[in-house]
């Protein structure tokens, strides 16, 4: 008999609105924008969402506007630099970009998707916080599909795949923006 108990469920967010998606020529660092206004109050309406879920663990980028996103959700997170965005890398003095290949970053993802299934295996809920283009990689790496299908990946949005002991993984939730309602009548999403 098969067992389709869930271990693991794994929500994916991308971080909320930061300069870069707003102004992608402003003055700012390019390599590590800040959020908005509005991106910051996308994240507090994340960080609302999540109030009821019970036990986690919650991962995210160094990259600034990722680590302001998790921290609306906790406090308590851990940094991994294998969640930067596509492209980017860490060094002794920020943050640089640099020519990663998609296929470099689709093996990266896949990594990271193993590491947390070989350490969240006991009916455990994991939260990442990363970046639109990794968001992808990361989705098509946990459900085993090939690096040329794209998803839509809007800030602040939630993707969630549920993993079971004898089934294939399942996307239950993606680019999911449910949370992102009207706030004194300004919209936290648009298109």
């Amino acid at each position: 008999m098969r067992n389709d108990e869930m271990y693991l469920q794994l929500y994916i967010i991308r971080h909320a609105e930061s300069q870069g998606n707003v102004d992608p020529d402003g003055d700012f660092d390019k390599s590590n924008p800040l959020l908005t206004p509005h991106g910051e109050a996308q994240a507090k309406a994340l960080g609302e969402r999540f109030t009821g879920l019970e036990s986690y663990t919650l991962y995210a980028s160094p990259l600034t506007r990722a680590r302001k996103t998790a921290k609306c959700i906790s406090d308590e997170m851990i940094i991994d630099s294998d969640l930067l965005e596509w492209g980017v890398r860490q060094t002794e003095n920020g943050f640089e970009d640099f020519a990663e290949s998609p296929e470099e970053a689709f093996e990266r993802a896949k990594k990271v998707i193993e590491r947390l299934k070989s350490r969240h295996n006991k009916k455990e809920n994991v939260i990442i916080v990363t970046h639109g283009m990794f968001t992808q990689f990361l989705l098509k790496a946990a459900l085993e599909i090939s690096d040329t299908m794209r998803f839509s990946v809007y800030n602040a949005s939630v993707s969630k795949v549920n993993f079971s002991y004898d089934y294939p993984p399942k996307l239950a939730l993606q680019n999911d923006v449910s949370h992102l309602k009207e706030t004194d009548g300004e919209k936290l999403f648009w298109m």
